[in-house]
């Protein structure tokens, strides 16, 4: 054993220590960035040839490792652009050359363009390919096509000595329902029902037990014409209801009428019923809504993000992928917390949240760093304290070369 290869030990020795010190510092800066996966220094050693006579120091080599596939813990928010993925899986994201880059960092918001970028300003990609957009000043709106309609119609209301042909303006009953034309504008419908007769058991006593009854059923617009589909002279829409005061089983449930300015509305009157004395809405639901822009975003387990509108309305605007390697931690890092594919971590594996192999997605939360402080802090005081060993080292070979080169 040489006191040169004694001092080359210690130098190989202190350069292994700072790197790990390097790896630590990193960790240390980056405890509280979003997705963040800590380094990991290893140590392996470089034997010396060695002899009979005595012992030929080597060398110790070192390897920075990044543990991707450790999770860190979820932090919750109240944004719902933020994103986390609670297993497999990284975000797909575009940097502004239009390169693809994967990672675990979700904390994106809507920029100026309505596109969701993260804090490393890279663009979240949707399941085409392209950024997910979202049009933030475009005002959209819905005419009305179907709904629901259930009432209580009074079953005392008086039987007319003759069926009428048309109940409008008023009919025995009347309420209103909102609906919205081909621009969106509100259109006040309202909704007439007229009963037309009342079978008894014995026809020559109206004290006997109900039967059946029959109402009609018609709309009309703010002048009061007719709009029922089919239009006047057709013969009205018929409810017909047992004695128990339900309707027949396979009576006609489906009432049709046209919006001005607008499209046919199905109206689905099948909980329609007909007890006691008094008139009553038990349930009213008509689709369409007014123009309204993006008010929020709201993005489901499964990547579907949804546009919510100052209407309360809700479209369906674009949907997640996510990715997944076979081995992660071959990726390599790059600047932005962000990684490349590399022949080490195989081809990217494309699915949606929640699919086999793949995590799901949590929105308005994000993933924290992996980092453990108190773990990274007793791997400085270990590195700082070999680092000091191995300049001791160095010093006392060195003092023995002077010792041997002072020799006469």
């Amino acid at each position: 054993m040489g006191l040169y290869g004694i001092m080359n030990t210690s130098v190989s020795g202190m350069n292994a220590q700072s790197n790990k010190l390097s790896t630590v510092a990193d960790n240390i800066s980056n405890a509280n960035t979003v997705g963040y996966k800590r380094y990991k220094t290893a140590f392996s050693s470089l034997v010396g040839s060695g002899s009979s006579s005595g012992h030929e120091s080597g060398i110790v080599n070192t390897t920075v490792v990044q543990s991707v596939r450790q999770q860190g813990a979820f932090n919750f928010t109240s944004r719902g652009t933020d994103l986390a993925i609670n297993g497999n899986g990284f975000f797909q994201v575009e940097d502004s050359q239009g390169g693809t880059y994967f990672t675990r960092a979700g904390d994106f918001v809507l920029d100026k363009n309505g596109q969701m970028v993260n804090s490393g300003g890279y663009k979240l990609l949707s399941a085409g390919g392209t950024p997910v957009t979202v049009d933030l000043s475009t005002p959209v709106w819905q005419a009305s096509s179907q709904g629901e309609l259930g009432v209580n119609l009074a079953s005392s209301t008086p039987t007319p000595t003759a069926p009428p042909v048309t109940g409008l303006p008023d009919g025995d009953y009347k309420t209103s329902i909102t609906t919205f034309d081909q621009n969106g504008n509100a259109v006040k419908i309202d909704i007439v029902y007229t009963k037309t007769e009342q079978t008894h058991v014995d026809p020559t006593d109206p004290t006997s037990d109900v039967v059946s009854s029959k109402w009609i059923v018609q709309a009309s617009n703010a002048a009061g014409d007719d709009i029922s589909v089919p239009a006047p002279p057709a013969a009205p829409f018929e409810l017909e209801f047992t004695g128990e005061g339900k309707l027949v089983a396979g009576s006609p449930s489906d009432f049709n009428f046209k919006v001005p300015n607008g499209g046919n509305v199905t109206l689905d009157l099948s909980k329609t019923v007909t007890a006691g004395e008094k008139f009553s809405v038990n349930k009213v639901d008509v689709d369409g809504y007014k123009p309204s822009t993006i008010q929020n975003i709201r993005i489901e387990s499964d990547g579907r993000v949804f546009g919510v509108y100052g209407s309360s309305a809700e479209k369906l605007l674009d949907q997640i992928q996510i990715v997944n390697f076979s081995n992660p931690d071959g990726l390599q890092a790059k600047s932005g917390n962000v990684y490349a594919a590399t022949d080490a971590s195989g081809d990217p594996a494309v699915g949606f949240p929640g699919d086999n192999g793949f995590g799901s997605l949590y929105s308005g939360a994000v993933e924290g760093s992996n980092v453990d402080l108190a773990a990274e802090l007793t791997e400085m005081v270990q590195a700082q304290r070999t680092y000091s060993a191995n300049t001791k080292v160095f010093n006392a070979s060195s003092e023995l070369l002077q010792e041997l080169n002072n020799l006469r």
